[in-house]
């Protein structure tokens, strides 16, 4: 067994404190750049809003049910959301903070921020670019720990997660050929920190995924050839051998893989092709060297449908990522089917706190609105009026030592209708740590990585009347572990909802809500248990966006 340790424990814990700190300085100075460059001054839209919610909760600390609190939380909610496009240059996202105050459980009084902007800049004509984003959002450390839907409901499971990237590339054409090349550096910092008067203690993660291409084009027969390089230091230290704390490596890991592909275009529908390559592993604990080979399809019978995706024999096994994308004026469908390697950095940006439901509704927008950020306010003026969640669920994003082979399944479909709007997800995702040569790592390393998280969630509103909407919600969740000597420990998260919304004006909005939450942990269960967690609350608020 490798004892792990973190850096502060070996005194590093101000230089790994630093490099994470700097993570928001440096991508906040590339979006102020973005966002300072003339060329967006073309088309900049703003919009900014505000609410108010007082909640009754049946418990508010999240406790089993002996211990179980009763208290109202007065919330306060602040957005300015941004759309700005140029030339050169685009930024778009929001900013938002909540904060909430307990009548007597003052201990769990809390600000959350929430930030998703994405900036882009063509710092070079046709050659040089960079892409800037900045995500913040309040997550749970682990799958197996309670996840109330509802921020009032405290929880040492829940955290602040600090996204951000940092993507300079160039790309072109070689003279006048159709041959085309791209270099880009993808840069993935994940920052933790404490929610309320909890403190996760994760430590900073560092991503880099570097990708150099060539490519040519399909006439009907065409070849890309590309290095990528992927790299993840988990901010942790691996000791050589049992009781050696004072010879330690940083816990970093690193895959290169260099292949070709050959791809033929069968006809305007159909495209086939072939992989070949060669990949490197380094990992602490081991490496491994071998050929990586494999095919893929890409079919689009129509404007609206795609199905494609790819298959490669690797170091680990089978690694594939298939999608199934297909769109009407009222309706949006997608399935994903994937299976490789992974980062907990990656994953953030991914899904920082669901699968958004406005990345849906644009796309079932799209013919109706062809225009970005016409369409873009549409959706959210959608939203604000059927009052769907903004997220469907999704698996928890937790931190993990080692890059992780992940298997993953999700299916997502969004229908919009005159009065009525539905919402529904599955998905399931089965988490390994895995080691240079296919195998698990040691127990220490793997400890709360390896699992199966499976879920279903569906959202549905209908119009009452010309004003008021009606809206429902449900989701369920169930972690399971993937070790053989744990087989015993899983938890399931129940979470329900009905919310009644009235406009008051093009603006205004007044809404009341009851919700509830269930926890069954290991050796719980959905019936009465001492062991679960669960609460209801009552919400009433009222929320007004002036521009």
């Amino acid at each position: 067994m490798l004892p792990i340790q973190s850096r502060i424990a070996t005194g590093e814990g101000p230089a790994r404190a630093a490099h994470g700190n700097s993570a928001w300085k440096v991508v906040a100075v590339a979006l102020g750049c973005i966002a300072a460059a003339p060329a967006v001054a073309e088309n900049w839209r703003f919009s900014a809003s505000a609410g108010a919610t007082e909640t009754y909760t049946s418990n508010a600390n999240y406790s089993s049910q002996s211990q179980a609190t009763g208290d109202f939380a007065t919330s306060l909610t602040a957005s300015l959301g941004v759309n700005g496009e140029g030339a050169r240059v685009s930024l778009n996202g929001n900013i938002g903070v909540t904060g909430t105050w307990y009548g007597k459980e003052t201990q769990n009084n809390s600000i959350a921020p929430n930030v998703n902007l994405a900036g882009h800049l063509e710092a070079i004509e046709k050659f040089a670019f960079i892409d800037a984003s900045a995500n913040v959002s309040q997550t749970f450390a682990s799958p197996f720990g309670p996840q109330p839907a509802n921020l009032v409901n405290a929880t040492a499971n829940r955290y602040t997660q600090q996204s951000y990237t940092l993507s300079p590339y160039i790309k072109g054409v070689l003279g006048s050929t159709n041959i085309s090349y791209q270099v880009r550096d993808d840069n993935y910092w994940s920052v933790a920190s404490s929610y309320g008067n909890a403190s996760t203690g994760v430590p900073t993660t560092y991503t880099n995924n570097f990708v150099a291409s060539m490519r040519s084009g399909t006439n009907p027969v065409g070849w890309t050839l590309e290095y990528h390089r992927i790299y993840y230091d988990s901010g942790l230290e691996v000791a050589n051998d049992v009781g050696a704390l004072n010879n330690v490596n940083p816990a970093q890991y690193t895959v290169q893989i260099a292949r070709a592909i050959v791809s033929h275009q069968v006809d305007p529908q159909v495209a086939l092709s072939a992989r070949i390559g060669y990949e490197d592993v380094d990992f602490p604990v081991t490496g491994s060297r071998g050929p990586v080979y494999g095919g893929g399809i890409q079919w689009d019978p129509t404007a609206r449908t795609h199905v494609g995706g790819f298959w490669e024999q690797r170091f680990f096994g089978s690694s594939f990522s298939w999608q199934i994308t297909h769109r009407l004026p009222n309706a949006a469908i997608s399935a994903n089917f994937t299976r490789g390697l992974n980062t907990p950095t990656q994953r953030a940006l991914s899904i920082p706190a669901g699968a958004s439901v406005a990345q849906y509704l644009d796309a079932a927008f799209t013919t109706r609105i062809p225009d970005p950020a016409e369409r873009a306010q549409a959706v959210a003026d959608f939203l604000a009026r059927t009052g769907l969640p903004p997220t469907l669920v999704s698996p928890v994003n937790f931190y993990g030592y080692s890059i992780v082979l992940q298997n993953a399944q999700n299916v997502s479909l969004v229908l919009t209708g005159v009065r009525n709007s539905v919402t529904f997800t599955v998905f399931n995702l089965a988490s390994d740590a895995i080691s240079g040569k296919g195998n698990e790592l040691p127990p220490a390393l793997q400890f709360g990585q390896n699992n199966t998280q499976t879920g279903v969630g569906v959202g549905y509103s209908h119009q009452l009347g010309r004003q008021t909407t009606v809206s429902a919600n449900a989701s369920y969740s169930r972690t399971v572990t993937n070790q053989t000597s744990l087989s015993d420990v899983r938890s399931e998260n129940w979470n329900a909802g009905l919310t009644l919304t009235s406009q008051l004006g093009p603006k205004t909005t007044v809404f009341a809500s009851a919700a509830y939450s269930l926890f069954t942990p290991t050796g719980g269960s959905v019936v009465a248990n001492a062991n679960n967690t669960s609460t209801v609350n009552a919400s009433i608020g009222i929320t007004h966006r002036f521009w």
